[in-house]
């Protein structure tokens, strides 16, 4: 699955899981779902096939909730990635 699909199923998803991508982090960068672990740490086999944290599906719905109006799946996608990459939000956001 690409992050982009991850993304485009957001609503979806269960709160207690982990997006995990490979890098480099882009929209077509490869992404695993994984549930909350007791531990609360990425499953080794999961960081041993190249996947890292991205971030908790909670987070990333509450970082769509910047837009004022309907975004494309292209921009919450881009949104995403820099909020993952730099936890804040692009200057270009408050334009959307």
């Amino acid at each position: 699955m690409q992050l982009i699909e991850v993304i485009s199923q957001l609503e979806s998803l269960p709160e207690d899981t982990f997006i995990c991508v490979r890098r480099p982090w882009q929209r077509e960068s490869d992404a695993l779902l994984v549930s909350y672990p007791a531990d609360l740490r990425i499953p080794a086999d999961v960081v041993s096939q190249g996947f890292e944290y991205f971030l908790e599906v909670p987070t990333a719905k509450e970082a769509l909730e910047v837009f004022v109006q309907e975004p494309t799946l292209e921009q919450m996608t881009d949104l995403v990635l820099f909020y993952a990459e730099h936890d804040a939000f692009p200057d270009w956001v408050y334009g959307v």
